[in-house]
């Protein structure tokens, strides 16, 4: 029997342990298609998505926030450093069967940012649900490299935004949900 959608929304999880089972591309073309219809204000949809399936494409990624990083501290890295930041990533990046770089229009105009970060934001939550649906992990990764125009550059992503790195996987076990805050917490009457 199908799930409906709040049994979806309550049993998503990221997931962090990579299952590296291979995944048909069409079921990821499958989530994308069916995720684009995240609302969105302007008059196109903002978002945009590299899929990387390939190892040489993983690692182009890799490289790119290695730099990032080196750029962030002020200063080179030394060569263990380097090392060290090379391989966490390549655990993230290169082991799932695909990552996926989201990125959103940037104009320069405050409120259409704005609104296209949200929109895609939104388009990131369909893959997350989508994907569920399908029997697939995503973990939605907001690194300090997404806020680092020179990978932008790098990537050949230029007048783009990263909003998220996906990391998408099959996976054996769910985790715990994570505990939520009581409704009353966070929701009032404006008269109040």
């Amino acid at each position: 029997m199908a799930k409906d959608i709040s049994e979806i929304i309550m049993e998503r999880r990221s997931i962090k342990q990579v299952d590296e089972a291979p995944i048909e591309r069409a079921v990821i073309d499958g989530i994308l298609e069916k995720s684009a219809f995240a609302p969105f204000h302007s008059k196109i949809e903002p978002w945009h998505v590299a899929v990387l399936s390939t190892e040489a494409e993983k690692r182009r990624f890799v490289e790119a926030i290695v730099n990032s990083m080196e750029r962030m501290q002020g200063e080179p890295l030394t060569h263990e450093r380097r090392e060290q930041i090379r391989a966490g990533n390549e655990r993230k990046i290169v082991a799932p069967p695909y990552t996926l770089i989201v990125t959103t229009d940037i104009i320069g105009s405050g409120k259409k940012d704005f609104e296209a970060i949200a929109a895609t934001s939104a388009f990131i939550q369909n893959v997350q649900l989508l994907a569920w649906e399908a029997g697939l992990g995503v973990l939605w990764r907001t690194n300090n490299f997404i806020f680092d125009s020179e990978v932008v550059t790098e990537l050949g992503l230029d007048g783009q935004q990263i909003v998220g790195c996906l990391q998408m996987t099959r996976f054996n076990e769910v985790p715990d949900a994570k505990p939520r805050r009581a409704m009353d917490t966070w929701v009032k009457n404006l008269g109040e």
